[in-house]
């Protein structure tokens, strides 16, 4: 559009230019009235220089709009967009002679540029729209891809938190069957040397089950003869005694770990009012009643005997890590109720915190006990998992360790059931 335009002005100055040239060659022609007789397109301004004098068909302060002329011969030159008034034109300058005489053109070109104004608005929306149209194509085409790794993500995670049974689903996708595959088979192989282990562990734990009974009868029947004993050899047994509780102790949660782990369930489930599950188990550690606090009471369908054996060894590990319970706080936050075992003991590191519900997991010096069994805290965690819930720490304001149980509350119609 511009260039037809330029090609049109070119020819048209040319023309005034030739025609301009034979009539003030004549004597006595008026350069003024020449100028003006020249039929000029309505709007366009004629500048010319006759004899080194200007004259216009338009204001005179047209003049400004030219510079000192640089045109070589009679081609034309220096074509440019100028304002004049506020107004846009093309202007376009030619040589018409050896003296060095010249004739400029300006053409209006205000249709011309808000064609361009137009043309380059419409542009600019084309291009933004193309941008959002290639950001949005680009942001899907990268969910589409990255989808399946999140679904691997998901599922790692799931995984990692105990849910062994999740497999990743088959695909028809080339590119992924590979990945799901080999991850699915990971998973199995992961599978099946947990399950070998608990076997394993379940099995040589069921084993010494009945030497340790006889060595705990032998034991007892020593102890009852203990006055016909030298004292080095009653401090012997004595030390024996202890050291056989304790791995009866270790050999009874290592069992009752490998039944929650098979998920081998003990009992069906009752709807249960924690309070009452709570003081029944205050009373039978010999721990006061005191140290139960009820915010808002709660009630959970589950076995019970696993719930208190839980709450029991949390009340253990206080007493042995904590210098004992100071606190346990029931309360229900949503759907979730929660049980919170509170001590004044050193707290936990932060670096062990993912650690204490591992067996026999080890931490700094005055976490330790000779007492414990190191399975106490995992034993927890599995019990809570096999009712759908966790087990978190958290620092109790003012010092010490808090140990929460979070349990799905009881639906209405579980409780009238």
């Amino acid at each position: 559009m511009w260039i037809k335009r330029l090609n049109s002005a070119e020819r048209l100055v040319r023309a005034h230019s030739e025609l301009l040239s034979t009539r003030l060659e004549q004597p006595g022609a008026s350069p003024q009235a020449q100028l003006l007789d020249a039929h000029a397109a309505p709007g366009t301004v004629l500048l010319l220089r006759w004899n080194s004098n200007w004259f216009t068909t338009g204001p005179d302060h047209v003049r400004d709009a030219v510079q000192t002329p640089d045109l070589a011969g009679p081609s034309v030159a220096h074509t440019t967009r100028v304002w004049i008034e506020s107004q846009p034109y093309m202007r376009v300058g030619t040589r018409m002679n050896d003296r060095g005489d010249v004739l400029y053109e300006f053409t209006p070109i205000t249709e011309l540029e808000a064609t361009l104004r137009v043309l380059r608005n419409l542009l600019i929306a084309c291009a933004a729209a193309a941008a959002s149209v290639g950001v949005a194509l680009g942001a899907w085409a990268g969910r589409r891809v990255l989808n399946p790794l999140r679904q691997v993500a998901a599922a790692a995670a799931r995984i990692s938190s105990g849910d062994l049974d999740l497999r990743l689903p088959a695909t028809r996708d080339r590119d992924l069957v590979t990945t799901v595959n080999s991850f699915n088979t990971m998973v199995d192989s992961l599978q099946q040397r947990i399950d070998r282990e608990r076997r394993l562990v379940g099995d040589v734990s069921h084993e010494l089950r009945t030497p340790l009974t006889t060595l705990i009868t032998s034991v007892g029947v020593m102890q009852h003869h203990e006055q016909d004993l030298p004292q080095r050899a009653r401090q012997a047994l004595n030390l024996i005694a202890a050291e056989v509780e304790h791995l009866h102790h270790m050999l009874e949660d290592m069992l009752e770990l490998a039944r929650v782990e098979a998920g081998v369930q003990r009992g069906d489930t009752d709807t249960l009012a924690l309070h009452e599950l709570l003081r029944h188990t205050l009373g039978g550690r010999n721990y006061p009643q005191e140290l139960l606090r009820v915010i808002r009471d709660a009630r959970v369908r589950g076995r019970k005997l696993e719930l208190e054996r839980a709450v029991a060894n949390l009340l253990d590990n206080a007493s042995r890590h904590g210098g004992g319970p100071v606190a346990v706080v029931v309360d229900a936050v949503g759907s979730w109720a929660t049980i919170a075992v509170e001590d004044a003991g050193p707290g936990v590191p932060q670096a062990d915190r993912d650690r204490i519900f591992e067996r026999f997991a080890t931490i700094r010096a005055e976490r330790r006990s000779a007492t414990g069994t190191g399975i106490g805290l995992a034993l927890v965690r599995e019990t809570v998992r096999a009712h759908g819930g966790r087990v978190e720490y958290a620092d109790r304001p003012g010092g010490g360790a808090r140990l929460v149980l979070w349990l799905p509350l009881a639906s209405s119609a579980e409780d009238d059931g």
